[in-house]
């Protein structure tokens, strides 16, 4: 009796102990993100804006294939927002049901979490997108790039890189945008035209792009994106409100492109555009 009173006495120390220690681990990440300018009242869930891409159908498949998924930049504020462009692509065709594509989504995912210095953390997590495309379990899926997404954001936060967590997510919404307006173009509808007006997130990704470095906004690719939000915001504020009509969400496509062929340029270290071949 006393041997089992001995042993239930230890594990509860031990469950206790655990405790103690996630609440201490959670409220760690807490007082980080606040410290980073990331809280769940002034910043748009990243996840919340992944799965509005669920009701974007038809996928623009053919669009998406010829993007350059293994594009590589020689700046981290590109290769950040290419990330998460990664992720919203991985995302939608998880709902076209493409599972060699999620696949291919997931090995390029680990090559720019590699660029970035935060590799490590996404080896488990591939495994397990993998297992899940195998298995064709759509949903599953789906859960893990919206892990893979926070994984990435908590470790750029451990290394006090605010500006390039917040552009991983820049990154990943300015892409679902953009194919969201695309399959808004091809079948309207009045639910997918509302979610591609919110201007309260064009807000936030405006602001957190005004407190990148000085030096950085300077730049020409960086002032170039810079504008690039603002037009999107403005042709949002021209809805006032309402579901955007038909030409009004053809409107966005455009600009959704021309934001995104900026991200995607060619520039050197001083951020300047690299001449067209």
């Amino acid at each position: 009796m006393a041997l089992g009173l001995a042993v239930g006495s230890g594990l509860f120390e031990s469950r206790a102990q655990a405790t103690i220690e996630e609440e201490l681990q959670a409220s760690s990440e807490e007082h980080m993100r606040e410290e980073l300018g990331v809280n769940p009242i002034t910043t748009p869930a990243i996840a919340d804006l992944l799965r509005d891409l669920e009701t974007f159908r038809p996928v623009p498949v053919a669009f998406m294939e010829k993007s350059d998924r293994g594009a590589s930049f020689p700046n981290r504020m590109q290769t950040a927002m290419h990330f998460g462009s990664l992720v919203a692509d991985g995302f939608m065709f998880t709902v076209a049901e493409r599972p060699q594509d999620i696949q291919n989504i997931g090995k390029e995912l680990i090559r720019q979490a590699r660029a970035l210095g935060v590799g490590e953390r996404l080896t488990k997590r591939s495994k397990s997108l993998f297992e899940l495309s195998d298995a064709a379990n759509w949903a599953g899926m789906r859960e893990e790039l919206v892990r893979t997404q926070s994984d990435v954001e908590e470790s750029m936060m451990e290394l006090h890189d605010e500006e390039m967590a917040h552009m991983v997510s820049l990154g990943g919404w300015l892409r679902g945008f953009q194919l969201g307006a695309h399959s808004t173009v091809e079948r309207y509808s009045e639910e997918k035209a509302k979610l591609l007006g919110r201007v309260e997130v064009m807000d936030y990704f405006l602001d957190r792009l005004g407190t990148l470095n000085p030096r950085l906004k300077e730049t020409d690719f960086v002032r170039s994106f810079i504008e690039s939000i603002k037009k999107i915001r403005t042709a949002a504020l021209e809805t006032q409100g309402a579901p955007p009509k038909p030409e009004q969400v053809e409107k966005f496509k455009k600009l959704a492109d021309e934001a995104e062929s900026i991200a995607m340029s060619k520039v050197d270290a001083d951020g300047k555009f690299a001449p067209a071949l």
